[in-house]
């Protein structure tokens, strides 16, 4: 994934910031002194010094499919910070600058990665690639430290973070619940109340996949109502365990009644 992130920051200089590879290397080589004595012509560095996860972005929810009776709950991803410095490397000073705001420019054009650029397993990520540019409140505190670190001299630098989603393939798939009791007691411990929740679907004659939207169901019993969701799923979360008259409408359509019994393995209405 990070190579691939690599040639797509590399993508975005040239396609996007008109760098001409023929004329400008761009490398992801540690800048360090003997690398540096080894330049032939103008150079832009885009060295990673740091990984490390962005737990504001941090999402413990799940995401929650639903398929032919199964619900599978899948964990959403993991939001990695990647930090670059970006450095160029010229032998006229002017040349350094003038390439170095351009490159500035750039990458503060572009604080999500377009994503025609997306290199490799990026290109199947579901969610923006966001960046931040020349950000004062970055890992990197203290650039002269780091040059030091690297016996080399102090170079002008951006500041370039990458955040990328990371899909962590862990998913749970069980049968789908229709019906959830839940029972409540006193401060002794006894009984007082158990109610039910029951789930369903409404959905056409010999096409269960083919769910039946903005459809009312009726408890006539009980006098409440649940109307169906964009794929005709509905629930009613307080009802008790019985026989009861169930009445459906639909715009357009003859109402339909039928009878429920709670508990049942299934709850779903064919029309």
């Amino acid at each position: 994934m990070i190579n691939e992130l690599d040639e797509t920051i590399k993508q975005l200089l040239i396609k996007k910031g008109s760098l001409n590879p023929a004329e400008v290397d761009i490398v992801f080589d540690m800048p360090d002194r003997e690398w540096s004595s080894s330049i032939s012509k103008p150079t832009v560095n885009i060295y990673l010094y740091d990984i490390h996860e962005n737990r504001e972005l941090r999402d413990f929810d799940w995401d929650i499919t639903r398929n032919k009776g199964k619900a599978t709950r899948t964990i959403k991803p993991v939001r990695i910070d990647l930090s670059y410095l970006v450095t160029v490397w010229t032998n006229d000073t002017a040349d350094q600058h003038r390439l170095l705001g351009h490159i500035l420019t750039t990458l503060f054009r572009y604080p999500e990665i377009p994503v025609e650029l997306l290199q490799g397993s990026l290109e199947n990520v579901d969610m923006p690639i966001r960046t931040w540019a020349a950000q004062a409140d970055g890992v990197l505190k203290n650039t002269a430290d780091f040059w030091s670190a690297l016996d080399n001299t102090l170079k002008p630098s951006i500041s370039y973070v990458v955040t990328v989603p990371i899909n962590l393939d862990i998913a749970f798939t069980a049968p789908e619940t229709k019906t959830k009791a839940f029972k409540f007691r006193d401060f002794t411990g006894a009984e007082l109340d158990t109610t039910v929740q029951i789930s369903g679907r409404v959905h056409h004659k010999g096409k269960p996949e083919d769910g039946v939207p903005n459809a009312i169901i009726l408890m006539k019993e009980l006098q409440v109502t649940a109307k169906t969701d964009e794929t005709g799923k509905y629930a009613f979360h307080s009802v008790t365990n019985g026989s009861y008259t169930v009445e459906v409408s639909v715009e357009g359509k003859k109402k339909r009644q039928l009878s429920v019994t709670i508990p049942s393995a299934s709850y779903d209405i064919e029309l």
